[in-house]
């Protein structure tokens, strides 16, 4: 009763938890962000090994292309 009278107190009170929430959200949206980026490289990493097996048995690179949605020059980039 007495902490919901004292303006300042009260002012004091909402600024830290904004500031709380503030940071939560923020740790949240990195979390969020990170997992994509991370999910996002090892799908890359997962379509270059396949790549690099599909060069190693003699396969079209044309078709190594279509078949792991990378792209032609970064497959002549990984041929070398």
């Amino acid at each position: 009763m007495i902490f919901s009278q004292d303006e300042i107190k009260r002012r004091q009170y909402e600024i830290q938890e904004k500031a709380i929430r503030d940071y939560n959200s923020t740790i949240l949206y990195n979390r969020k962000e990170g997992l994509k980026e991370g999910l996002k490289k090892g799908a890359e990493n997962k379509a270059i090994e396949i790549a690099l097996k599909m060069l190693a048995n003699g396969s079209d690179v044309n078709f190594i292309a279509d078949v792991t949605g990378l792209s032609i020059e970064k497959i002549n980039e990984i041929k070398k």
